[in-house]
């Protein structure tokens, strides 16, 4: 499984053109099996510098799925209603380990694997 973390602000006054992006996207993501996670305001920010009023958690059965959403000519067609609406904008491809262990096991040996893909 992979999943997606986005985070973004929405920029004043294209509020209504996000929402038509988040009615029109349902479908896309259904057709390749993605499930929304989570969705929502960020209320707390524990640490760091992350300052995105907005984040959504979206789970794809492999990475082929999203790339293949990712080039569907329909979601091509609504992406600027999302890319034009939004700003600061961090979008994150993420595969979990087995469990806790994997990963602290996955560290002790270098915590490299040489994996990380550009879209």
């Amino acid at each position: 499984m992979i999943v997606v973390l986005n985070l973004f602000d929405i920029v004043s006054g294209k509020e209504k053109d996000y929402a038509a992006y988040l009615r029109r996207v349902q479908p896309i993501l259904d057709r390749y099996g993605a499930r929304v996670l989570l969705y929502g305001l960020t209320r707390m920010i524990y640490m760091g510098q992350c300052t995105q009023e907005y984040c959504g958690l979206i789970a794809y059965n492999s990475l082929a799925d999203l790339r293949k959403l990712s080039h569907d000519p329909e979601f091509l067609q609504i992406r600027p209603l999302r890319d034009n609406s939004t700003t600061n904008y961090v979008l994150t491809a993420i595969e979990g380990f087995p469990s806790v262990p994997d990963a602290a096991t996955f560290l002790e040996n270098g915590g490299r694997d040489g994996q990380l893909r550009k879209p």
